[in-house]
């Protein structure tokens, strides 16, 4: 039995596109994947600069600054437009030291993304 060569020809051009579109595939997976994390280290990496901003001003003067709030791209905004809050909170005083806790939590999570802990000596 003869075949012809336009059948094995189609057989290969398939086999080319199943390939192809199982790359493609891959591809777009790591692309959303990176992204992701492209994000996630965004936001570490300006969850830590408001931190420290926070944790100087507590080391400067001893009193908690307000809350501050951050949207998606981290532009200072209202409590209630808020996506990222950075909070100021207490960790522990004595005498001679006063010890807190600045925390980076995002809107809807309970978990923080970020914590600096932070002494300031009253001696």
């Amino acid at each position: 039995m003869k075949t012809s060569k336009s059948a094995i020809f189609l057989f290969e051009l398939m086999i080319i596109i199943l390939v192809f579109t199982l790359a493609a595939a891959i591809c777009t997976q790591i692309f959303a994947r990176s992204y992701t994390m492209s994000q996630e280290s965004r936001a570490l990496t300006m969850g830590s600069i408001n931190a420290q901003t926070v944790a100087e001003q507590f080391k400067a003067n001893g009193e908690a600054p307000e809350d501050l709030y951050f949207d998606k791209e981290w532009a200072a905004v209202s409590e209630g437009d808020a996506y990222y809050t950075v909070k100021l909170e207490d960790g522990g005083s004595t005498d001679e030291m006063k010890s807190a806790d600045v925390r980076i939590y995002q809107t809807g999570k309970n978990d923080s993304i970020y914590t600096l802990h932070v002494k300031r000596f009253e001696g």
